[in-house]
């Protein structure tokens, strides 16, 4: 079992769903919403796959409300803490 498995494993046990999208910019790795992560579908390796969920999973665990917004230095905190989680 790889390193991506073993969190989509984590995730199911925590109810979160994964799905896979094409989101419109390329900038765009991941999402995390209510419950829900989406993964940029045209990710190439596990590595990166695996290194986009445990920051999205590090949201569900860190964030509240929309952080969408960078210009906002709470938002970056909250961004900064998800991240940090991830590691």
């Amino acid at each position: 079992m790889n390193a991506y498995e073993r969190l989509e494993n984590e995730a199911c046990k925590d109810g979160i769903d994964i799905i896979k999208r094409n989101f419109n910019s390329p900038r765009i790795k991941g999402l995390y919403f209510n419950g829900t992560i989406a993964i940029n579908e045209n990710i190439e390796t596990f590595k990166e796959r695996a290194c986009v969920l445990a920051e999205e999973l590090g949201h569900h665990h860190t964030s509240v409300g929309n952080i969408l917004n960078q210009t906002i230095a709470s938002n970056r905190k909250q961004e900064r803490q998800a991240r940090l989680w991830a590691y």
